[in-house]
């Protein structure tokens, strides 16, 4: 996409950085293994993430990033400004 932004992250303490600044309203997204979570931010505790994923069905979800830091693939955020950053995991 072109309002991408794509960052490299080395190690879980340069991730943890980046996490601190997500803020309730921006719109969060974890790929996980073959999974994912996403949506709206409604709380945010440190690596813990409080999600509203506008969907019927699931609502609101909780998210602990150091559950599944082991199988983390990337992490994005949007926040006001539009611009999607992208917090790919690298070894």
């Amino acid at each position: 996409m072109k309002n991408d932004i794509e960052i490299l992250i080395n190690s879980k303490d340069e991730l943890y950085r980046y996490l601190e600044d997500i803020e309730e309203g921006d719109y969060f997204e974890a790929y996980f293994g073959r999974y994912h979570v996403e949506g709206v931010v409604i709380l945010r505790d440190e690596t813990f993430f409080k999600l509203d994923t506008n969907r019927e069905l699931m609502g609101i979800i909780d998210f602990e990033v150091k559950e599944v830091l082991p199988h983390l693939i990337e992490v994005a955020y949007t926040k006001s400004d539009g611009i999607r950053r992208v917090l790919k995991l690298v070894e």
